[in-house]
Parts: C-alpha cells; structure tokens; sequence
C-alpha cells in the first residue's frame, strides 16, 4: 500500500496517525514504519473526534453502500461490491483543487445489466447476451463489474447494455422495476 500511494501521489508517507488498534501498535507495524522512515502518531484512547475526517468519511461510505443496496433490493452479500463501487465515485467527485472527472461511463449500482458474449465462447444458438447485476468498475481496465447470480460468476466487460431501472430478485431469479 505504501509503494502504491508513494507512486500514485508522487510523495513520500511522512507520518502516520492511526488509533490505538492492534493492528497498528503491533512490534512489525512499528518497524516497518521506523524503517521506512514514517513518524508514527496515535490518537487518545476513545476518542474519536480526533479522527473527523475519516470518522466523516466512513459514515459517508456506509451511507452511500446502505442506499445502493437497499435500492435495487440486493442482499448484504453485495456489501464489498457496493463499498468499492461507493469509492470510485467519491474519488471522482469534484474537489477544490481536484482536476475535473468524466463521468459519462457511470452506471447505477446493481441494475440489471447484459453483458456481450464474444463470439468464441458461444455456439451458433447461443444467446449473445449475458444476464447479470452490475457491481462496479474495473481497476485494471476500462470495463464494468458484473456478477451474474445464476452462475455465481463475475464478469469484467466493455460491451454491456445497462437497464438502470431494473434490479435482480435473487428470490425469484427475475428482474423488478424499481
């Protein structure tokens, strides 16, 4: 994580403010920020105000994941999905010095969506069409997410048509109008 945000941002982790978790006062962490050069600060015990910012931040996110969830009527276990997806759009908000983002490739989270199947992996009476939920975007690509509930499967592709206000009922295995 360190070598990523050093690389993305271009500067140097200098110091690091953290709680009192163990995952942060434990004897490895500590050298590894020692040698790393990385001051080490933690908060007050049982004070979260301390931390605002991220305090703020994460209620913001596990707000933002609630209603996409609770809008197209998925489950819990799209929780991680709705969480990675709910941080793409915020890092893609405008801020005040913040270079302008497109957003045009946006889509609704957890609408029904097809996906393309390539000519190669489908027989001549095969539907070109695959039915599946969108849960996000491709870090490694220019692609969308989808996971499609029949087959348990995720599927990064291009070529996806989006109906934005349609949800799947894992119930049923149909889709709603929401």
């Amino acid at each position: 994580f360190k070598t990523l945000v050093e690389k993305q941002c271009g500067h140097y982790i200098k110091v690091l403010r953290t709680d009192r978790g163990g995952e942060y006062i434990s004897q490895d962490f500590l050298r590894f920020c020692r040698e790393n050069g990385i001051q080490k600060q933690f908060t007050a015990r049982y004070t979260p105000q301390q931390n605002g910012v991220s305090v703020r931040k994460n209620r913001t996110i596990l707000n933002m994941v609630r209603s996409m969830l609770k809008a197209k009527h998925l489950p819990h276990e799209y929780w991680a999905e709705a969480v990675t997806c709910t941080v793409y759009i915020l890092n893609r908000c405008p801020t005040k010095a913040g270079q302008k983002q497109t957003v045009t490739h946006m889509r609704v989270f957890g609408c029904v969506a097809y996906a393309h199947v390539p000519d190669q992996l489908r027989k001549k009476l095969d539907s070109k069409g695959e039915k599946c939920v969108f849960v996000g975007y491709c870090d490694e690509s220019k692609a969308y997410k989808l996971y499609n509930p029949s087959t348990k499967k995720l599927i990064v592709s291009r070529d996806v048509q989006f109906i934005e206000d349609e949800a799947w009922d894992e119930s049923l295995e149909r889709t709603v109008n929401v």
